[in-house]
Formats: structure tokens, C-alpha cells, sequence
């Protein structure tokens, strides 16, 4: 028959839509005609490039195969063509007319093939080395136009991975190490072999995938995956795992990471529309600055996190200890050794410099990573903790791995963290004038102690010996109502109770997470709360931004009281001395309370409710910093007559944001996930515009009462919400409009300001004369002076946050046992007598 004929006979039968073989032997018959089809085409034509003919033949021939393949494999027993299919190795050929055609539908048709038979699990096929090398040629010799093409032809090693996942013994097929010589016994004495060698005869489908895992798209999600598959199975072959650490995997996936983190460049920042900026910035002064606007990261920025997480799968579902550590090692050296601590460490804070960006990176890398092995080696390392004796069980493989990178660091020459660390970074970073800088710093400070809180100690200095004191419940008492008693006298919310009440089911949340999340770091010798140290100069930074709290920047506030509220919440650090008076300065009246020695229980009990006297001598450093605070907003609403009506209503704004964007936010706790009633989490998520307008939400049942409550207010007017809904509401009263310009108006904070209050014109504020200056972010604050509606916002946010610290207090006494009574075996003897 000549090629015509076969061309047209082909094509006619193939297009017969109703054709089906009645029976396996009819079905087998038709099978073995169209492979020897194709085995005459091969031999034939050898299918040149330009003939598309004979490749459009194939394709049909092959589309056939896999039309019969699929109707067997989805019938009963037994199977005849894919059995002849894996003995007559018509996968050979198969293989030979795709690359020797080079069209995109060719190679899908042959990917179609390959993928039956891998789903087959018929004898002979995915444990046969011919079929294995087949594979192999395809994928690496196709010319891959196409997304789609590729990610068929990844598909197909993904599939063979699954297979040696499930069946290990069929790992011969693909993985072949070279055979013991005299020559590779000496590399091995010498450490030649252990340099990272590529060895890609040994294990061609490893270096395959390993060469798409930084591909996007299914490709790269195929690839991560396939190999993910592979490195799990070494826990189950000595020789795959012997393979893995002598081969240059770590090398491959260290130095890869490396170079996708070397591609970050600088920040840059997006223009927000009003209508999608959280409405709590949309009511600041800088809502247009880049302080205020979320970086715009980029492709990059994605490829790097998704390699990221792919080093963090690969640490999960290795069960080898030796191949785990070999990962380890190298991800140490030659990413966080010899990349981004130098990058750190050489990042500039000069205007237009990286120190911002770099910071910005580290805080990304930390929030993404739940791994305790990577979170262990990247803060480790980049904090300078104590190193951890190496195990001495471990094989020769290993160490001489282990030699090899030790060398290569020594002549690399790199500067250690032993002599300026995280912490130095992290303190120069809140010094900085750059505000951008100060952000970052903020944000890298709270992910540390929030996500990773056992490596608080290392960012925060404690006073080593100097534990909590348990405290009296008359004394948690006194403490409380100090700090309540500064919340109240901002706002008077007559919804207090339940808003409070929101704050402790957060706080008992986060405190208990703490609790139960196995620590990264294990060399804590005690996990009892220690004391600040009192002249830490970061605790000291901390409180000087404090200081500046009313014309700070909004997203700076709630980055301050982010961090402010995790030290607060580690188990690690005792409140003693920084928010609570310690215990043993506390001064009681004639009779001071007594817990030993006495013989009338309920006398016992009395002296424990007994509330001491805050000294004003002995308040703490953060409690000290919030009075100052409340005491400036104290003398504004004497110089400022409807100052509380002003700020009432701002919180009523914006709570108001929530109820018309989040309705769901307002279902009551108990059927409702911590982390929808959590005020922090919403903090956070607010920093990188994740969430909807507002920070805050009501509690329950109150929004009703909110609405009637301000349904009159003129801050609800649209021609003060934003510059866009000002412009389609021209005619207002005139009122509303007097109101924000008033809202407008420069306010100083550090002395009694009246030009706002009668409606004065007042000096510039810093979005006027020094806005050009201000948006180049390398200014210190200048003139403490913010607008009216700057100022409230901000005494909003203050007020929310000493709710939440008293809801913290409250939950840790409980929690933690930092209040009760003091005495053996007081709380039994108060049971009894409560049963009794």
C-alpha cells in the first residue's frame, strides 16, 4: 500500500465516529494494525519536519491508540492492548515520530499515550527501563512552544514519581547510580564527590524536574510536586538517600533560591483608588504618601515566596534525617550565610536605599514560613543564638558534605551576625529617619515575636533570674482599673462590656497558641516569663515612637501597637516593671494583706481581694507612656469644648465602614472563628491591604444602636469621606462643609491648640508646605503638627489598643497564673469553702 492510500485509509477510518471493536480480540486486532501503521511510517518517511502529511497520519494513528487505550482501561479485565502496548514497545516509536516532527499536536497526542500507560499500572511499563528512557527523550528532547505542551510532557514525570512514591521497587527503572570504583573510592576518601556533583546518568527524571520547578503555571506545580514525591521516597532507599546527599540536589535548590531573591529589586508603590483604600487611611494625612500604600511586589517577589514554600514542602515530606540535614546545611550557607545577610547587612537607608526593601523581604519570608527547621536556621543564624552541638551519628556522607561546605564558607570570607545581628538591624531600623525604614523595622519586629514569639528573647532583653510575681487578684484589680479607667476616660462607649469581652476571647486565643505551637528554638533553658530590661535600647525606641503617637503616621500606629501587643502576649516576657507594677512595690493601707499564719479562711481570702495603691513613682515605663498620652487628649477637650462629640463620632465612622463592607463580621463569637473577632489579626492584615476599610468592628447587637446614635453626626456626610464622593455631592450644608474644613485644619499636639477649635486659619500641616519633602520619606517628623481628623483617628486607635491591652492583662492572670492566691494551697481551701 502505498503512503497515499495509507493516508487516506487512516484518515478515513478515523473519522468514523460510531467505529468500536465488539469484543477484546477484534479490539487487539485493530490495535496491532495501527501500531504497525506506525512502525511503517517511522521506517518509511522517517517524518522530515516539512512533511506535514505524513505527521498529520501519525497524529491520527496515535489518537487511535489512545481512543482503544481509554476504552479498555475503563472496561474490565482483561486488557490485551495495553498489554501489547508495554510487550511490542510501540512507546518507542511513539517517542520517535513526536520529536522527529516538531508540531505542538503531535506531542500532545504522544503525551496523551505515555500518561495511559503510566495510569495502566501494566506490567512492563513504568518498571521497564526502555519505557523509562522513552520517557525521558521526550520530555527533555520536545521542542516546547507551547504552555500547554509543557505542561503535558511535565505531567507525564509527575505521573512516573507518583508510581515510585506508591511502588518504591520499581525505582531501578530510573534511578541507575554508577557502580564502586577504585577511582570514585578515592573522590569519596578526598571529598571531591561531595562538591555537589551533577549527575544527571543517574537519575535523569530527578534533574528533569528539578529543571521546572521555578517554572509558573502547571509546569512548575507538576515539577515541585514529582520531586517532593521523589525525595520522600529516600527514607525508603539507602541508595536514593546516599544519591541525594552526594548529588548536587541542595546545591541545585539553595543556589536557585539565591538566585530568585537576587532578581528582588527595590520597592516600588501602586497609586490606591479612594474607593479600594482602607477607609481608617483614606481619613489620615497621608494617605497618598508611600508610607501608607502597600508595596507593589511584583512577579519576582512570587516566584521567589513560591520557591520558598517548595523548600518548605521539601523539608515536610522528607522522612530522611540525613537528607533533610544535607538541605538544611546548604540552605544555611549558601542562602542566609552568603545572600541575605550580606544583603542585610550592606542594605542602605539613604534616600532610594534597600534597607526598607530588604526588611520588607525578611518580614514576607518569616509570615510565610511554618517550618520550625527553617524558621530554626533563618533566626537562628541571622539572631546570632548559641550554636547547637552537630549529632555524632551521623554517616560519612554527611560530614564530608558537611566539610565541603564549611571550606566553602571559610574562603568565602563572609562577616558573621556574632558581631552585628538582627536585633542591631532591627534597632538602626527604628532610629532611622526614613519612614518607610521605621515601617518595615515594625513589621519585621512583630511577625518575629507574633509568628516565631520563642525567639522573643533574642529581639527583646530580659533580665536573666528575674521571673514573674504573682500578684494578688485585689492587685490584678488595681492594675486593670488603671488602665480601663485610661480607655474610659477617651470614649465613653456604652457598649464597653461587650466590646471588652470581644478582646479577651482574642486574647485567650493568641495566648493559648503560644502555648501550643511546638517552639522553633530548643535551647531555652526556661520558659518562664523573664522582666524587661528596663535600658533595652529597642524597648526604648518602642517608646519614643509611643511618644510621637498623634502625628505618627496611621499605619505606623498600628504597626507600633502590633508589636507593643505581642510582647505583651509572650509567655516569655513578664509584664512586671514595663505595663504592671511589680508585685513587691505595691503599697497597701494599715493592714497590709497577709497570706501566711492565718487561721480564718474567709479573712485569707479578703486580703487577697485587699487593692493596693499605685504609686505614681513606681509606674511602669509602657503605662507611664500611655498616661502621657492620655493626658494630652485630656487638656484637648478642655481646650477643644465638643472634643468628645469629635471623637465618638470618628469612632463611629469608622466602625460604620465595617457594618456596610463585612456584614458577616458581626455573628455572634461562639459561632464565629477566633480570628473573625480578633482586632490584631485585622491590624496586621490591614498593613498589607488584605482586608476591607476598617480596623475595627462592633461588637454585637450594636450596630443598630450605633447607626441611631449618629444618624444626625455630620461626619457621616459624603462630602467628608473621600476626595471622589466629595466631588459628586456639590451641594451640601453648609455645615458639613465648615466641618471638614475644620477636620483640615493643622492641630498641634504639644501645646493647647484653639485655632481648630474656633475655626481659625492655622499654619500649614505637613501635607501642605513640606508635602514634597515628606513623600521622599527621609524627613524626621518635623513640627509636630497633624490635621484635626489626623489627630482623632489616631486617638481612636489609642483607645481601641488600651482595650486590648487590658483584655491581655486580664487573660494572662488567668492563663498563665500571674494573680490569684498567694499561699499553699489556697486555691483548695477556696473550693472547699465555695462547696461548702
Amino acid at each position: 500500500m502505498d503512503f497515499w492510500s495509507r493516508l487516506i485509509g487512516g484518515s478515513r477510518s478515523l473519522s468514523t465516529k460510531n467505529y468500536r471493536a465488539t469484543s477484546p480480540t477484534e479490539r487487539l486486532t485493530a490495535f496491532k494494525r495501527t501500531c504497525n501503521t506506525l512502525q511503517q511510517i517511522w521506517r518509511s518517511t522517517n517524518l522530515p519536519s516539512g512533511d506535514q502529511s505524513a505527521t498529520t497520519h501519525a497524529r491520527n494513528c496515535i489518537d487511535r491508540l489512545n481512543s482503544v487505550l481509554s476504552d479498555e482501561s475503563r472496561g474490565p479485565a482483561p486488557h490485551p492492548c495495553l498489554a501489547y502496548a508495554a510487550s511490542s514497545q510501540i512507546f518507542v516509536t511513539v517517542t520517535k515520530l513526536a520529536l522527529s516532527s516538531y508540531d505542538d499536536g503531535m506531542l500532545r497526542s504522544a503525551a496523551v499515550f505515555f500518561n495511559t500507560l503510566i495510569d495502566s499500572e501494566v506490567d512492563g511499563v513504568v518498571d521497564n527501563r526502555l519505557f523509562a528512557r522513552a520517557l525521558v527523550d521526550l520530555v527533555r528532547r520536545a521542542d516546547k512552544h507551547s504552555e500547554d505542551v509543557e505542561g503535558r510532557l511535565v505531567e507525564l514525570l509527575f505521573g512516573v514519581a507518583n508510581n515510585i512514591r506508591l511502588q518504591p521497587d520499581i525505582l531501578p527503572a530510573w534511578f541507575a547510580p554508577r557502580s564502586e570504583d577504585p577511582d570514585r573510592e578515592q573522590q569519596v576518601n578526598s571529598g571531591a564527590e561531595f562538591a555537589g556533583a551533577t549527575r544527571k546518568d543517574d537519575f535523569p527524571l530527578f534533574y528533569l524536574l528539578v529543571e521546572y520547578v521555578h517554572h509558573g503555571g502547571r509546569a512548575g506545580d507538576f515539577a515541585r510536586t514529582g520531586l517532593l514525591y521523589l525525595i520522600e521516597t529516600a527514607s525508603r532507599s539507602k541508595n536514593l538517600e546516599r544519591w541525594l546527599i552526594e548529588s548536587d540536589l541542595a546545591t541545585l535548590m539553595a543556589t536557585g533560591l539565591g538566585a530568585l531573591y537576587s532578581q528582588l529589586g527595590s520597592l516600588s508603590f501602586d497609586e490606591i483608588p479612594d474607593d479600594k483604600m482602607p477607609h481608617i487611611v483614606a481619613l489620615s494625612d497621608h494617605a497618598k504618601q508611600e508610607t501608607a500604600l502597600p508595596p507593589a511586589l511584583g512577579a519576582s517577589v512570587d516566584s521567589f515566596m513560591s520557591y520558598l514554600l517548595f523548600w518548605q514542602d521539601t523539608i515536610d515530606h522528607c522522612k530522611s534525617a540525613e537528607v533533610n540535614g544535607t538541605l538544611l546545611d546548604h540552605f544555611q550557607v549558601l542562602f542566609l550565610e552568603q545572600l541575605l545577610y550580606p544583603s542585610l547587612l550592606e542594605s542602605s537607608d539613604v534616600e532610594g536605599g534597600s534597607t526598607a526593601a530588604v526588611l520588607t523581604y525578611l518580614y514576607r519570608i518569616l509570615e510565610s514560613i511554618v517550618q520550625d527547621d527553617l524558621v530554626h536556621r533563618i533566626l537562628h543564624f541571622l539572631l546570632a543564638s548559641p550554636s547547637t552541638a552537630l549529632k555524632v551519628n551521623m554517616s560519612i556522607s554527611r560530614r564530608k558534605s558537611l566539610d565541603v561546605l564549611a571550606a566553602f564558607s571559610e574562603e568565602a570570607a563572609k562577616p558573621s551576625p556574632s558581631l552585628f545581628n538582627l536585633r542591631d538591624l532591627a534597632l538602626l531600623g527604628l532610629q532611622s529617619s526614613n519612614r518607610q525604614t521605621v515601617l518595615a523595622t515594625l513589621r519585621l519586629m512583630a511577625v518575629i515575636l507574633q509568628r516565631h514569639h520563642t525567639f522573643a528573647r533574642s529581639l527583646i532583653w530580659t533580665v536573666p533570674g528575674q521571673y514573674a510575681k504573682q500578684r494578688t487578684v485585689g492587685a490584678l484589680n488595681a492594675e486593670l482599673e488603671q488602665l480601663m479607667n485610661m480607655a474610659t476616660s477617651i470614649v465613653d462607649d456604652p457598649t464597653l462590656h461587650d466590646s471588652f469581652d470581644n478582646y479577651l476571647k482574642d486574647a485567650l486565643w493568641t495566648l493559648e497558641s503560644h502555648l501550643y505551637i511546638p517552639p522553633a528554638e530548643t535551647t531555652l533553658e526556661d520558659d518562664r516569663p523573664l522582666e524587661i530590661r528596663q535600658e533595652d535600647p529597642i524597648v526604648q525606641e518602642l517608646l519614643n515612637c509611643l511618644e510621637t503617637f498623634f502625628t505618627n503616621s496611621v499605619i505606623v500606629n498600628l504597626a507600633l501597637t502590633e508589636v507593643l501587643m505581642s510582647i505583651a502576649s509572650s509567655h516569655l516576657i513578664s509584664l512586671d516593671g514595663w505595663l504592671l507594677v511589680d508585685s513587691s512595690k505595691y503599697v497597701y493601707g494599715d493592714q497590709p494583706p497577709t497570706h501566711e499564719g492565718s487561721t480564718e479562711i474567709l479573712g485569707q481570702i479578703q486580703s487577697a481581694y485587699q487593692e493596693p495603691l499605685l504609686s505614681s513613682s513606681d509606674t511602669p515605663t509602657l503605662t507611664f507612656a500611655l498616661q502621657k498620652l492620655v493626658q494630652k487628649i485630656q487638656q484637648w477637650r478642655k481646650d477643644v469644648p465638643d472634643f468628645d462629640i469629635l471623637v465618638a463620632a470618628r469612632r463611629d465612622l469608622l466602625h460604620q465602614e465595617d457594618s456596610a463592607t463585612e456584614p458577616g463580621r458581626f455573628q455572634q463569637p461562639s459561632e464565629a472563628s477566633p480570628r473573625v473577632h480578633s482586632e490584631r489579626q485585622s491590624r496586621k492584615l490591614l498593613l498589607d491591604y488584605d482586608i476591607g476599610p476598617s480596623l475595627f468592628q462592633d461588637p454585637p447587637g450594636t450596630l443598630s444602636s450605633r447607626q441611631a446614635a449618629a444618624v444626625d453626626s455630620p461626619l457621616r456626610e459624603p462630602s467628608i469621606r473621600s476626595p471622589s464622593s466629595r466631588d459628586s455631592s456639590p451641594t451640601r450644608p453648609t455645615a458639613a462643609e465648615e466641618l471638614r474644613k475644620r477636620l483640615e485644619q493643622a492641630f498641634q499636639v504639644d501645646h493647647p491648640h484653639k485655632a481648630a477649635a474656633a475655626g481659625e486659619k492655622a499654619e500649614p500641616t505637613v501635607e501642605g508646605a513640606a508635602e514634597d519633602e515628606v513623600k521622599s520619606g527621609n524627613v524626621d517628623e518635623g513640627p509636630r503638627s497633624a490635621t484635626l481628623g489626623h489627630v482623632l483617628t489616631n486617638v481612636v486607635i489609642l483607645y481601641e489598643f488600651l482595650l486590648e491591652v487590658s483584655a491581655t492583662v486580664q487573660a494572662r492572670s488567668t492563663l498563665f497564673g500571674e494573680a490569684g492566691y498567694p499561699g499553699v494551697g489556697w486555691n483548695n481551701l477556696l473550693d472547699e469553702q465555695l462547696s461548702g
